[in-house]
């Protein structure tokens, strides 16, 4: 079984090419550094068992069979090949000249070799001999063979082209497709109808039409993408991009990125499983390799996530968590907003109830009403750069080359205008007095009294090229970003002279201040930062000096924003939003915003960020942190109402039931008493009633969820209830008894137990099928889920699996059912129609108990409590 770790694997050395045994149980990993060595791991304990003498060795290939690697070797016209069986060195081949990309027909019969020479070799692997070698273009280095081995494609780096090749005659065919810059990698669809050629130069992915050799879409992935290889099915592309430390994940289908993952390190050379649900990467400027579940994303919760529901859209997640007594409440995706043409900036009122968007394509301001998430009015301007809003929210002042535009936020209309020269930013005194706009062209600042409108004094000089500026809190600082210069000015806003200059040696592109205006931090891009790498600089407004290291962001970061509390810095660079606290100045997500996010501002809650993004004609709004609402007591089970109104949590350690008013987020009306240790809740269909479990008095107890009390006497059933499941038409409940090893049936419309199922040594939880025939019960006690006949009351089946099982939940179509198995860290997905496994068990977080699907089928949600996590799963 491969690790469920994700942490990076040590090497002694930096990997660079990487490659997988056929049963998956050995890594194999070169490396170029000194001599050259090729080190196997085990994949199940991710530790180095070998280590085989190569030297250069560089890029590999396995064959088909796993019998053997062929490597390329650094600055030498040769390959080598290694016995996979013996992890032997067994001999090298003399090629024409230095290799750097290889591939092998699915037969394993031959072996395509990119040259330094401007050739391709082909390799017969029954006599490890050069048979012929073919022309193609300049600088060839990826390759990739059709599975149907008609065809080979060969991109050329230096031409911007790929060449395809007849593999029956071994020549080229038709012309070279242009591509983008330095085009690196090529990978095939299962089908052999698509390529995915990654572009280094221009951060995309070229999708290419195979029979007819057109590009059919362009993709925008991270920063210098090196490699691409797709999933087993088909389904999925991740391209690792070396330049930010990311992947991305493109659907194949709908050729659009999905998710880009951060990982510990620069990847490069990647390999996929059998299973395509975890993939390693080489960190080729490091020295260990990068393992990434492919089918998850785990992100941090609270204290002991217990249960897990959606709402009905499946736009929202409620977890209970158990150590921290509360309910939280996550966005399970962003929202898009349209915009104007080629929107630049975004702003929001003091209020939060308005965003305002300057669009600089089509040189006007869209007003957004931020409840309804719709454009309620679009302002012209003369010109639409950048934008700020007076503190007091009565007045939007826009700037563009040649002009500054004041709106009226009442009337929606322009009641002012300043010819001005090339303004690159602007921003508003507190006391909204003034106005400070910067002029990139004549590097200076100019003051701008509000009230008449009309400049102040002469432009104040700065530095080089000054692109952005913030007034402290207090209103007695004007701090100025000069990109040209390298530096920060300090403008003291009363004698309207610069009375510092910070040096903070990379290119600053973008300031702000937080809250308390101690700290003021600088996006910047290469110099000196993080060692010639881009991040963020940290000035201590008190001292005027730049405080501490760096934070290291990559590739590019460009705008920042503060959360209201100071604790956050939300940072645009690439296609992701970095999230960093500021206290230990640590990096901890990258939230994907779009292709090339560039401003970002945050509402005044702090809850929801608003992005722009280059060449988007839309504003991305990312939810940026959990919503936690105080419940009881250790609260377990959680259910939502059909009409996705109400939400109901169970709290086991307070004998109470909450009740969610889900569209204000709040605990609605007083806590509903139920005594004794409440555990799983259940509503009917049309919702009018919800039955709790309580596992001290081993009964289960009705709620009238229109007056919020307790209806008849608490019904007897087993010892320890934990799970329930109500009939589709609510005529019957269903109760697992874990002390008992039973399934009581209770009569709905009498509110009395009618049957008893043996089932198992402790049922756990339970689920039922659509149409009510069949019941899916989790026997904690084995290592099984056991399925029972409605209409016969009886056990008919059981499907085996690793290990003792906690919660289930089945997909809406009923043909996945999912079961969190805590002592394997993993979610079993079951076929229900075969009643077996579908595949090996996904590896998720540290002791898993609820899951819930999301209603589109593609995703589950599964609440780790061991490790504080909710891990998304991608079906």
């Amino acid at each position: 079984m491969i690790s469920t770790s994700v942490a990076p694997i040590p090497l002694d050395v930096r990997p660079r090419g990487i490659a997988l045994s056929k049963d998956g149980g050995r890594l194999y990993v070169s490396s170029s550094d000194g001599t050259g060595f090729v080190f196997v791991l085990d994949t199940a304990g991710h530790t180095v068992t070998s280590t085989i003498s190569c030297p250069g060795a560089s890029t590999m290939v396995m064959t088909p069979d796993g019998g053997r690697l062929y490597l390329a070797t650094n600055e030498a016209a040769r390959l080598s090949v290694i016995d996979t069986a013996t992890n032997t060195l067994t001999r090298t081949i003399a090629i024409p000249a230095p290799a750097f990309g290889l591939a092998v027909t699915p037969d394993g019969s031959r072996v395509y070799v990119t040259l330094a020479s401007n050739e391709v070799a082909v390799i017969d692997t029954a006599s490890d001999q050069v048979i012929r070698t073919i022309a193609v273009g300049s600088s060839p280095l990826g390759v990739a063979i059709t599975p149907d081995a008609k065809r080979v494609l060969v991109t050329n780096l230096s031409d911007g082209t790929v060449h395809v090749i007849n593999a029956s005659t071994d020549t080229v065919t038709g012309t070279p497709i242009t591509v983008g810059v330095f085009p690196r990698a090529v990978a095939l669809t299962r089908d052999g109808r698509r390529a995915f050629v990654v572009n280094g130069q221009d951060a995309t992915v070229s999708v290419l039409d195979v029979a007819t050799g057109a590009v059919t879409d362009v993709i925008e992935v991270g920063e210098f993408p090196k490699e691409v290889v797709i999933s087993p099915d088909g389904g999925r592309a991740y391209v690792s991009n070396a330049e930010d430390d990311t992947i991305s994940v493109i659907d194949t289908r709908s050729l659009r990125v999905i998710r880009t993952s951060r990982i510990a390190g620069p990847p490069a050379d990647m390999v996929l499983t059998a299973d395509g649900q975890r993939l390693y990467a080489a960190a080729f400027r490091e020295r260990f390799v990068l393992p990434l579940d492919t089918r998850t994303l785990t992100v941090p919760v609270g204290k002991r996530p217990e249960g897990v529901a959606l709402s009905p859209d499946g736009q929202r997640i409620y977890l209970t968590e158990a150590g921290a007594d509360s309910l939280a409440v996550v966005e399970t995706r962003e929202t898009q907003l349209t915009a104007g043409q080629l929107p630049t900036a975004v702003a929001l009122a003091p209020d939060g109830l308005r965003a305002y968007v300057a669009n600089s394509g089509s040189n006007d301001v869209s007003v957004i009403d931020t409840a309804t998430r719709q454009v309620t009015d679009t302002v012209p301007v003369t010109a639409a750069s950048t934008l700020t809003v007076s503190r007091d929210g009565r007045h939007v002042y826009v700037v563009g080359p040649g002009e500054l535009s004041v709106i009226d936020t009442a009337t929606r209309k322009v009641v002012g205008t300043l010819p001005l020269s090339d303004l690159s930013a602007v921003t508003a005194s507190h006391d909204g007095a003034r106005v400070y706009v910067s002029d990139a062209r004549a590097g200076t600042v100019t003051v701008i009294g509000t009230s008449p409108l009309e400049v102040v004094g002469e432009p104040i000089p700065v530095g080089q090229e000054p692109r952005s500026l913030e007034v402290t809190p207090d209103g007695r600082l004007v701090l100025v970003a000069n990109a040209s210069s390298l530096s920060v000015s300090v403008i003291d806003a009363v004698s309207r002279a610069v009375t510092d200059t910070i040096v903070v040696g990379g290119q600053p592109v973008f300031v702000t201040v937080s809250p308390d205006g101690r700290q003021a931090y600088v996006t910047c891009i290469g110099g000196d930062v993080g060692e010639g790498l881009s991040g963020v600089a940290v000035i201590d407004t008190a001292s005027r000096t730049v405080s501490g290291d760096p934070i290291v962001v990559r590739p590019f970061p460009q705008g920042s924003a503060v959360s209201p509390d100071g604790s956050r810095l939300y940072v645009t660079s690439s296609s992701t939003v970095v999230v960093i606290d500021t206290g230990t100045r640590a990096v901890l997500e990258a939230i994907p915003a779009g292709v090339l996010a560039t401003t970002v501002t945050l509402g005044a809650d702090g809850r929801h960020a608003y992005v722009t993004a280059v060449d988007a004609d839309v504003v991305t709004v990312i939810d940026t942190h959990t919503t936690r609402l105080r419940t009881g007591s250790q609260p377990l089970g959680v259910a939502v109402a059909p009409d996705g109104k109400h939400a109901y949590v169970a709290n086991s350690g307070s004998g109470t039931v909450s009740r969610i008013d889900t569209a204000t987020l709040t605990v609605s009306g007083p806590q509903i008493s139920v005594g004794g240790r409440p555990r799983a809740v259940a509503l009917t269909p049309d919702a009018g009633r919800l039955y709790v479990t309580d596992t001290d008095s081993h009964t289960v107890i009705a709620i009238d969820t229109g007056t919020g009390a307790v209806t008849g006497a608490p019904i007897p059933v087993g010892d320890s209830p934990t799970g329930l499941a109500i009939a589709p038409d609510g005529s019957r409940l269903y109760v697992t008894c874990s002390g008992a090893g039973t399934v009581s049936v209770i009569d709905t419309g009498v509110n009395t137990v009618t049957g008893t199922i043996a089932a198992g040594v402790a049922p756990l939880d339970v689920v039922l099928s659509s149409d009510g025939a069949r019941l899916f019960v989790t026997d904690s006690g084995s290592e099984v889920v056991l399925v029972l006949d409605t209409g016969s009351l009886a056990v008919t089946s059981s499907v085996p699996l690793p290990g003792a099982p906690h919660a289930a939940a089945l997909s809406r179509d009923g043909r996945l059912l999912l079961v969190t198995v805590p002592a394997a860290r993993s979610l079993a997905v079951v076929d229900t129609t075969t009643l077996t496994l579908a595949g090996p068990p996904i590896g998720v977080g540290g002791a898993p108990h609820g899951v819930a699907v999301a209603p589109d089928g593609r995703h589950a949600f599964v609440a780790n409590a061991a490790s504080n996590t909710l891990t998304t799963v991608e079906l």
